[in-house]
C-alpha cells in the first residue's frame, strides 16, 4: 500500500485523485492533504479517506498544520512514499522543492514548477535520489511513449490542444470575449486559471517549456497540433517517419494513477473506434501569440520563463475580476516578457526575485 499526500487537494486535480482511489479501490493510502482555500472540503475528504493529517495554507485552523511551515512540518510527521503537487501556480514551486529535499517521489501536477525551477527542481532530486513523475496528460503520455523507444530514435514531441472555446473565433472578435466566454471549454473540467490558459494557448505555451525540461528536446523538435476532441494526448516522432500516439478519454484519472502506481491500472474507460472522429489543425500563431512566444522563451535561455508565467497569473487575475479585457491580457504578458531576463535561477530566493518582478511590472501594466 502506497503512502499518499495530496497537497491542493480541493482543486480539480486532487479531487480527481481522490476519487479515482475510491471508485477503484487503488491500492493507495492517503495519509495527508493540504488546502489553500477550501478547508471545509479538505477535512471532509480527510475524514472519508481517514489521512493521518490535514495542512491549511491559507486560513489557521486549529488542530491542523499551517502555513508552508506546517506543511514542511507535515511531510517530516507523517512521511509518504510520494506526493502530488496540484497547488496551482507559482506558490507549488516552494512545495516542489520541499519534497524533493526530504527524497520523497514527486508526482507533479504543478507545471509551474518545471516552468520557472527546473534546473533547481531536478538538481535537487538528484541530489536526493527521488524521482519528479509527470502528471499533465500530455507529459504523461510522452514518459509513457519514450519509454518504449530509444531516445536516440525519437526526432520529436508532438503535444495536442483542444484549441479552447476560441479556436474557430475570428480574432476581430476577440476584445468582447468575456470571462464567462473563455471559461466554456469545450471538452475539459478545470480550474478557472488553466480554463482561461486553455483559451489564449498559454496552458500549451507553458506546456512546451515544460517538456522541453522534463524530456531534453529543444524547440525545433517540439511541435503542437490543435485536436478538438482531445483523444490523443501526446506523439513522439521517431527517425525512420512513423509517429507513435497515445489515446485515451480526456479524463485524467490515467495520468494521475500512472504517476502513483508501479504498474498499470483499469482506470479508464476504454475507447469505442466505432464511433469515433478525429481531427486534426495547425496552430494560429496570429490569434493565439503566447504559443509563439513559448519557442522564443526556449531560444532566449534566460529567466524569461518565470516573467511569462508571473504575468501571467497577474493579468488572467486581472481579466477573471474584469479589469482588463482579452486582448489586454494577452499584451501584459507579451510586454512582461519583451523585457531583460538575465540570470540562471540556480536558487529558490534568485527566482522568486525574478518572479515578483515580473508581478510588479505586469500590475504597472494593468
Amino acid at each position: 500500500m502506497k503512502r499518499l499526500t495530496i497537497l491542493g487537494s480541493s482543486g480539480s486535480i486532487g479531487q480527481t485523485t481522490l476519487t479515482a482511489i475510491r471508485r477503484f479501490s487503488l491500492p493507495v493510502k492517503v495519509i495527508g492533504l493540504s488546502s489553500h482555500t477550501n478547508i471545509e472540503q479538505m477535512i471532509g475528504d480527510g475524514h472519508a479517506h481517514n489521512a493521518e493529517a490535514l495542512c491549511s495554507t491559507g486560513t489557521h485552523v486549529e488542530g491542523l498544520y499551517h502555513g508552508h511551515e506546517g506543511l514542511e512540518a507535515m511531510l517530516d510527521d507523517h512521511r509518504p512514499d510520494i506526493v502530488l503537487n496540484a497547488i496551482s501556480g507559482f506558490a507549488g514551486l516552494r512545495a516542489s522543492l520541499a519534497t524533493l529535499e526530504r527524497g520523497i517521489d514527486l508526482a507533479l501536477a504543478n507545471k509551474e514548477s518545471v516552468v520557472c525551477g527546473g534546473s533547481l527542481l531536478f538538481a535537487t532530486a538528484r541530489a536526493h535520489g527521488c524521482r519528479i513523475i509527470p502528471v499533465d496528460s500530455e507529459h504523461s503520455a510522452i514518459a509513457t511513449l519514450l519509454a518504449g523507444h530509444k531516445r536516440s530514435h525519437v526526432e520529436s514531441l508532438i503535444l495536442t490542444a483542444s484549441g479552447g472555446p476560441f479556436r474557430l473565433w475570428e480574432s476581430d472578435r476577440f476584445a468582447h470575449i468575456t470571462a464567462e466566454d473563455a471559461l466554456a471549454h469545450p471538452t475539459w473540467q478545470m480550474g478557472a486559471k488553466i480554463t482561461i490558459d486553455s483559451a489564449t494557448l498559454a496552458n500549451k505555451a507553458l506546456e512546451i517549456i515544460e517538456a522541453a525540461a522534463l524530456f531534453g528536446f529543444d524547440g525545433d523538435h517540439i511541435e503542437v497540433v490543435i485536436h478538438p476532441q482531445s483523444i490523443i494526448h501526446s506523439m513522439i516522432r521517431t527517425l525512420d517517419g512513423a509517429t507513435y500516439a497515445q489515446l485515451s478519454k480526456p479524463d485524467m484519472s490515467l495520468a494521475i494513477i500512472n504517476a502513483l502506481l508501479d504498474g498499470p491500472a483499469a482506470v479508464v474507460e476504454p475507447l469505442d473506434f466505432s464511433h469515433l472522429t478525429l481531427t486534426f489543425e495547425e496552430p494560429d500563431h496570429q490569434r493565439f501569440p503566447l504559443l509563439s512566444l513559448a519557442y522564443d522563451i526556449l531560444r532566449r535561455q534566460d529567466l524569461s520563463a518565470i516573467a511569462f508565467n508571473a504575468a501571467d497569473e497577474v493579468a488572467v487575475a486581472a481579466f477573471l475580476e474584469g479589469r482588463i479585457s482579452y486582448p489586454t491580457m494577452i499584451d501584459v504578458v507579451r510586454a512582461t516578457v519583451e523585457r531583460e531576463w538575465s540570470g540562471n535561477g540556480s536558487t529558490l530566493a534568485e527566482i522568486t526575485q525574478q518572479d515578483r518582478l515580473a508581478r510588479e511590472i505586469a500590475q504597472s501594466m494593468l
